[in-house]
């Protein structure tokens, strides 16, 4: 058996260390670093929401006030330096209303469209594209608001959506569609609702479906 040396043992960790020491130490050291960046955005973030959470809390108190001006200010804001937060989708929706309050439809158009390509919430991308569909129906642009309605992922608003696909449909003349439409919303609306009755109301009042 090969008796134990130390001295071979030392020189062969010096190799060793000589060969691979540098790349280990850079190891570490980017380790440390994503480590301390990874910890840094995460409280970057937080700081962000928590910032963007005050902002809009203020908006809502401006709201109740009646200072629009600093309510499309601070919403602005919001949708510009804080989109990555739930608070710029909101504040589209919004200023939306603002917008339709002033009789800014352009406006309004423009933030309900932001609102449904950018909002990161989506309960606030469907309020938009329905609120949008609406519009467009309003306007007389029923092929685009049919376009906008017919879409599979409806989220939990399946019954709003094809209330509203109905309503278009019936605005193209096509009356068996748009009962279609409104009994699919029928079933898709909980019996509890209260606007239960007004929907079943709207289907029958279109009458039985024409015999094929």
């Amino acid at each position: 058996m090969e008796a134990y040396n130390p001295d071979d043992q030392l020189a062969s960790l010096k190799n060793w260390w000589n060969q691979y020491g540098n790349a280990l130490i850079a190891g570490v050291i980017i380790g440390l670093l994503l480590l301390g960046g990874g910890t840094y955005w995460k409280q970057y973030k937080i700081k962000r929401a928590e910032t963007a959470s005050q902002i809009y809390e203020n908006l809502l108190a401006d709201l109740q006030q009646g200072k629009s001006d600093a309510v499309s200010a601070a919403a602005t804001k919001l949708m510009q330096d804080y989109d990555a937060t739930p608070y710029a989708g909101k504040s589209a929706l919004l200023l939306a209303r603002l917008r339709f309050d002033a009789k800014d439809i352009a406006g309004m158009r423009t933030h309900l469209e932001w609102a449904m390509k950018n909002a990161i919430e989506a309960s606030v991308q469907h309020s938009a594209r329905l609120r949008l569909a609406h519009l467009l129906l309003d306007q007389g642009e029923t092929a685009a608001a049919l376009a906008l309605v017919t879409t599979k992922d409806t989220n939990g608003f399946t019954s709003e959506y094809e209330e509203i696909r109905g309503d278009v449909l019936l605005a193209q003349g096509d009356r068996d569609g748009a009962r279609r439409a409104y009994q699919a919303a029928v079933e898709k609306l909980p019996r509890a609702s209260s606007y239960l009755q007004a929907l079943i109301m709207k289907r029958d009042n279109l009458g039985p479906e024409k015999a094929p």
